[in-house]
């Protein structure tokens, strides 16, 4: 599905004033899954939280970055390392488009993934506690596969992570590149909001965020951007959400980065890339309502 009016025109705009395994942060993943709450049906929001409830939780947010938590994890301690792929689809800048054969060996990339783990909780004869693994999947995936980043990369530097660079002087202890930037760097400096120890988050200014976001989403936006979340359609509804991505990667992600190696990105890239994140972000919350709504709605 082709991008909204309204982020077409910022991605026009943000050309014009651009300088010559971990989508988003813990607080990207918390806002989606905070959009995408807010907008459940009651039957979704019923269900959702009698998944939730087995571990005591109450709300999405709490489980929306669990998946990354057990990539990075041993198999010795219950991680999963195997699923790390599972979070993002290297298409190469050059091309146009996703291709199955070429840009997801093994169908371990988020976009043969997610469609998988939506059907998993869609299924109301599996057991309680895969819907519960497939729902915080689901979560954490539609908010991946949004992110420019995690459906784009530069054969020569795995997807921004080599592109080593400061945001406001800032470097974040070293760590910061083009990758973190788009994951957290951009969002956090934005919205005020800062990680604490071990990923750890203040989930009331996420929610505050997330409202804030929310509010600006008009009806027309919203029916339009979940217009391809349809029964039976979930595989081309990932595909479209990664096809946006890769086209805002190479117009914007790359397209306005300076040509000077670790270069000092302050505010005119922040106003090419703050409305898109926030688009990005809105366009994921309301998709992941649309998904969980289809999941949990009556049988068609």
């Amino acid at each position: 599905m082709p991008s909204s009016l309204r982020l077409v025109s910022l991605l026009f705009a943000a050309v014009a004033v651009a300088p010559a395994a971990r989508a988003w942060g813990p607080y990207g993943h918390a806002i989606v899954a905070d959009i995408a709450q807010s907008r459940l049906t009651p039957q979704a929001a019923q269900g959702v939280a009698a998944l939730l409830a087995q571990e005591g939780h109450q709300s999405l947010d709490e489980v929306a970055s669990w998946p990354d938590t057990i990539g990075h994890l041993p198999r010795s301690a219950g991680g999963a390392p195997e699923t790390l792929s599972w979070h993002y689809v290297d298409i190469d800048v050059a091309e146009q488009a996703y291709d199955r054969a070429r840009d997801c060996p093994g169908d371990a990339c988020v976009v043969e993934k997610l469609p998988q783990m939506e059907a998993v909780l869609a299924d109301a004869h599996a057991p309680a506690e895969k819907r519960l693994e497939a729902l915080k999947w689901v979560v954490h995936l539609v908010g991946d596969i949004h992110q420019p980043l995690h459906a784009a990369q530069r054969a020569e530097d795995k997807g921004g992570n080599t592109v080593r660079l400061t945001y406001y002087g800032d470097d974040a202890n070293g760590h910061m590149n083009l990758h973190s930037l788009w994951d957290s760097g951009v969002i956090d400096r934005e919205a005020g909001l800062v990680v604490g120890r071990h990923y750890s988050i203040d989930f009331a200014a996420a929610r505050k965020e997330a409202k804030v976001l929310d509010a600006a989403i008009t009806p027309d936006e919203a029916a339009y951007w979940a217009s391809d979340v349809t029964p039976g359609g979930e595989r081309r509804a990932a595909i479209d959400w990664a096809d946006e991505s890769h086209g805002l990667a190479r117009s914007l992600v790359y397209g306005a980065l300076p040509a000077n190696k670790g270069a000092d990105l302050g505010d005119a890239y922040s106003a090419m890339a703050w409305p898109v994140v926030q688009i990005r972000l809105e366009q994921a919350g309301v998709r992941l309502a649309a998904v969980l709504n289809q999941s949990f709605g009556p049988s068609p």
